[in-house]
């Protein structure tokens, strides 16, 4: 089944219809779809747009599960923690190695480094018995390839002059890590290869009412069209539509418990929603290719991560559960408080930059969707698929938890939560795990800025192929160039204007993305409120 309005989905059935179009959903989508099942995946914002697109882009080995920067006894002394601790260890480093094996063209290489000081919570010993046990844990996977070294050692590290308090700084520890150079593509091109499946994928289309159907043990979902522009240029808004479903998988990131209480039923919430901002800045020419991982003033972590001659640099975490404020993806942003705050604990780990508001090119938030665990105010990093049977919503699997890293496992094992429900009503496809081509025709025209280029072919294909309700759909999560240090600005109107024959924008509509995009960047990805100068 292809593209189809929400109007034109009324009275459909589907074996399974998974809310939420994230890396997750979309995981789940594919590995559903290649078994046999007929899916419906559906969105209220645009593919991607939440989590997924808001995160560190860091692939992540398991250390940050391992060195929290509290006492390493308190998790040894708590088997029950401890198990946890390492079972999330192991998935990450498994799906590491998976990851790096298959998709190596999505991702970039860098060192990464820890610096270890004389009053840290943590010896050096305790680092090297870290990655002793990442190793174990993935014995023949991709190396990390770490190495300590020690205070004459130092000059092999180039940014070592650059960290704080040198005379007490006893080791810096570096090891191989990846970041993901586009996560929102990886889900992207997950929907895509399920929609060739058969999948049925809307975006721009939200979940008004779940209804359980016991006289047919199936779910009715009372569906609606959010503002967006359909491929022939026309408003769409306000669409309705019933569909019917065997399982409901409610893969809606920090809004799952929303999700559960549109079926009028109230149980115990089960995600914890952690709001985190980045800052994008430039460094020093002795950055390029390094990271740092280190702790800020309340010991969690810290990370300056090189992307695009830039450096990103996060995060913060702020409980968001009951804040009405974030209720939807798209307008969740950071403050200049955040910012600022930011601001100081870069400078804190990383005092000769002395970066100001005036350095920020820009900032981005996310709410990050948490398993709830009453020992754990912050959340906890456990993925977990919760059976809503038990609290009176049978044949309904809630997601909390579950890292861009960890997509395709959740993917496999929410199958298998699937299959132990209700058998597929297809036959079994080969789903495709490698990225779509978005280059283009080789000799296609391309449209370039100082910071970006991309073909007009690849343009026209997104926006013939790929569902874009708006510019900034094309430019953030579709071609990338939202991620340049412009922010994709310098390409925006020639890029409307390519893609403007195939969504049927007129060159009023033109001028209408073009504003709207540059109103996105300012408010959703604000630079902060200009710094104040003392005369």
């Amino acid at each position: 089944m292809t593209t189809a309005s929400v109007g034109m989905l009324d009275g459909l059935h589907f074996d399974v219809a998974i809310i939420g179009a994230g890396i997750n959903g979309a995981s789940a989508a594919q590995h559903l779809s290649a078994a046999g099942y007929k899916v419906l995946v559906v969105d209220q914002g645009d593919f991607a747009n939440g989590a997924t697109s808001r995160s560190s882009r860091l692939l992540h080995c398991g250390l940050r599960h391992l060195a929290t920067g509290s006492n390493l006894w308190a998790t040894l002394l708590r088997p029950d923690r401890l198990a946890r601790t390492l079972g999330t260890v192991r998935a990450d480093m498994q799906a590491r190695d998976e990851i790096v094996r298959t998709i190596p063209d999505q991702l970039r290489s860098i060192n990464f480094c820890l610096p270890i000081y004389t009053d840290d919570a943590y010896a050096p010993w305790q680092l090297d018995a870290a990655f002793a046990v990442l190793r174990m844990m993935s014995p023949t996977g991709v190396p990390l390839d770490y190495r300590r070294y020690n205070r004459k050692q130092l000059d092999q590290v180039p940014i070592a002059p650059w960290l704080r308090d040198p005379d007490r700084l006893k080791n810096v520890a570096v090891f191989h890590e990846y970041l993901f150079d586009w996560p929102e593509r990886i889900a992207l091109d997950a929907l895509f290869d399920a929609r060739c499946l058969g999948a049925q994928i809307n975006n721009y289309t939200r979940v008004e009412g779940l209804e359980r159907l016991e006289s047919k043990s199936h779910w009715r979902l009372s569906l609606c069209s959010t503002p967006h522009n359909g491929p022939s240029g026309a408003s769409i808004n306000g669409e309705k539509a019933q569909v019917t479903a065997d399982l409901v998988l409610n893969l809606a990131g920090a809004w799952v418990d929303d999700i559960i209480g549109s079926t009028g039923i109230t149980v115990e919430p089960k995600c914890a929603g952690i709001k985190g901002i980045h800052i994008a800045v430039r460094l020093p020419d002795e950055f390029a290719d390094w990271g740092v991982f280190a702790f800020n003033s309340l010991d969690q972590p810290l990370y300056c991560l090189p992307s695009n001659g830039m450096h990103y640099i996060g995060l913060t975490r702020t409980p968001v559960n009951d804040d009405p404020t974030y209720r939807n993806a798209a307008d969740v942003s950071a403050t200049d408080r955040e910012i600022d705050w930011m601001i100081a604990e870069t400078n804190r780990c990383l005092p000769q930059l002395a970066i100001t508001r005036d350095d920020i090119l820009f900032s981005w938030a996310g709410v990050n969707p948490l398993t709830r665990e009453p020992e754990e105010p912050l959340g906890s990093r456990e993925i977990k698929i919760h059976d809503l049977a038990d609290d009176g919503l049978p044949g309904m699997l809630a997601l909390t938890g579950g890292p861009i890293i960890t997509h395709r496992r959740v993917g496999k094992r929410l199958l298998r939560a699937v299959l132990s429900h209700i058998a597929p009503s297809g036959s079994a496809q080969d789903l495709n795990y490698h990225r779509v081509d978005t280059s283009g025709e080789q000799n296609a025209p391309r449209i370039e800025s100082d910071a970006f280029s991309v073909s007009t072919a690849a343009v026209k294909r997104c926006a013939r192929d790929e569902q874009p309700g708006s510019l900034a759909d094309l430019l953030m999560r579709r071609l990338g160039a939202g991620w340049s240090s412009d922010q994709g600005l310098g390409l925006a109107r020639p890029v409307a204007e390519a893609a403007a024959h195939d969504l049927g924008w007129s060159k009023a509509r033109i001028d209408i993305e073009v504003q709207a995009y540059e109103r996105h960047l300012k408010t959703t990805r604000r630079r902060p409120t200009a710094q104040l100068r003392v005369r």
